[in-house]
């Protein structure tokens, strides 16, 4: 599940704002330092945002072993409060950016990210786990992936997307890796080794990263605000901060619970991680290819057009159908990954159509400060959900909150065009 890498507030208010044509010219947006920075920020993501994304397999494993005493749901709170801590911190980044440059937060995030790995790794109690992985895993990736993409705004301009989009592909990579690597290495070294190699990679990659990685412009004292909940007087946005709550609560919802949902079906525990992986890739794909035809043919129609392609595969296919059959299951997980990967791509340029641009850093940090309160929820919930009824009837459940998603993402379209309904028009 997943912050879920999305762009922080920092940086989307810096690409709306953005310099004046004349100050875009000293952007390098390209040379040897602009896109080493890029590959020292993938390397970044990848273990950091890439674990979360993967942490289903991890959620899985200590439900059957370390936390077996526990309830899915008990145990759905620690990956819970991991990615609301990601979520909501992160929004909140962006000053200390401003005013402490890449460098010194990188390194203190990246520190605080491997010792919570090798922690990780001694893991045996409840308590253990909420404080190693939830408390300080959070803290720490908050850190690493809002300053990993926010380095990106001193050395791109015209090319700030493109740029954020490949970033962003270092947790897809982590994503659809990881619980491969964690499907061996908890076969032939049980959990502490499994962790502990995973720690090791993750040094590696934040090494390196730290190396590559480094700010451009001069230092400011910014004390921009990112959450004002004054914002939600406008009726267009809370429509859309609802839509964008049940969007993320389905997203990690599903990422969170998928191993746990095969091994409630009774499939074979590889596809617990295959799974994950085809999940992720797919969510890649749907990043990239939505957003070029949302600048055709407009971003609320794409994103709402993406919202029912999903709903209707989760209620025909995924509901009767999915848990009976491996291929199918593979099938609708990667329509799935590819839909939900539009719609966190999309959410944040929607948020940009309803707000004037000096007001989008707040509109967005506010939206989302909510939004991290749907990922607290959500595992919790579906977790219990599943152990007491059925799959099918978790699949059920998201599929109905995925249609007040739907509704409430028209309903801000609507608000957007003054009440009046048009459904040809570029929005």
């Amino acid at each position: 599940m997943r912050r879920s890498t999305r762009p922080t507030a920092h940086e989307l208010t810096d690409l709306d704002a953005g310099p004046s044509d004349a100050a875009s010219v000293a952007f390098p947006d390209g040379g040897r330092e602009a896109w080493t920075c890029l590959l020292g920020s993938s390397l970044m993501m990848f273990p950091s945002f890439g674990f979360q994304t993967a942490v289903g397999s991890v959620q899985d494993y200590i439900s059957t072993h370390q936390l077996a005493t526990y309830s899915v749901g008990d145990v759905g709170w620690i990956t819970a409060v991991l990615v609301f801590l990601t979520l909501f911190l992160g929004v909140q980044v962006g000053p200390l950016f401003d005013r402490y440059g890449p460098r010194l937060l990188l390194v203190c995030g990246s520190l605080a990210s491997v010792v919570s790995y090798f922690l990780l790794a001694e893991c045996t109690k409840y308590w253990h786990f909420m404080l190693c992985l939830s408390v300080l895993g959070g803290m720490s990736s908050a850190v690493i992936t809002t300053i990993a993409i926010s380095a990106l705004s001193h050395w791109f301009y015209r090319r700030r997307a493109l740029a954020s989009g490949i970033c962003m592909s270092g947790s897809s990579a982590g994503g659809a890796i990881i619980p491969l690597l964690l499907r061996s290495l908890f076969g032939k070294y049980g959990w502490s080794w499994a962790i502990r190699i995973v720690a090791f990679m993750a040094l590696g990659c934040y090494a390196v990263g730290i190396l590559l990685v480094k700010g451009r412009l001069p230092a400011t004292t910014s004390s921009r605000a990112v959450i004002d909940f004054r914002a939600f007087k406008a009726p267009r946005l809370c429509f859309l901060a609802v839509a964008v709550f049940a969007f993320e609560f389905i997203i990690f919802g599903c990422a969170a619970l998928l191993p746990t949902y095969v091994r409630y079906t009774g499939m074979n525990l590889d596809v617990q991680f295959y799974s994950l992986t085809v999940l992720n890739s797919m969510s890649a794909l749907g990043r990239i290819v939505p957003g070029f035809a949302a600048d055709l043919l407009g971003r609320f129609n794409i994103l709402i057009s993406l919202v029912i392609l999903t709903l209707v595969v989760m209620c025909s296919v995924w509901i009767p159908f999915g848990s009976q059959s491996e291929a199918t299951l593979y099938a609708v997980v990667a329509i799935f990954g590819f839909g939900s990967g539009g719609w966190i791509s999309l959410a944040p340029v929607c948020a940009g159509q309803l707000c004037r641009t000096e007001e989008y850093g707040r509109f967005y940090g506010t939206v989302y400060s909510v939004a991290a309160f749907g990922v607290l929820l959500t595992v919790p919930v579906g977790g219990q959900l599943l152990q007491s009824t059925t799959p099918q009837v978790l699949v059920g459940f998201y599929s109905a909150i995925l249609l007040v998603g739907l509704v409430s993402a028209a309903m801000s379209r609507w608000a957007l065009l003054d009440w009046n309904w048009k459904w040809k028009v570029k929005v």
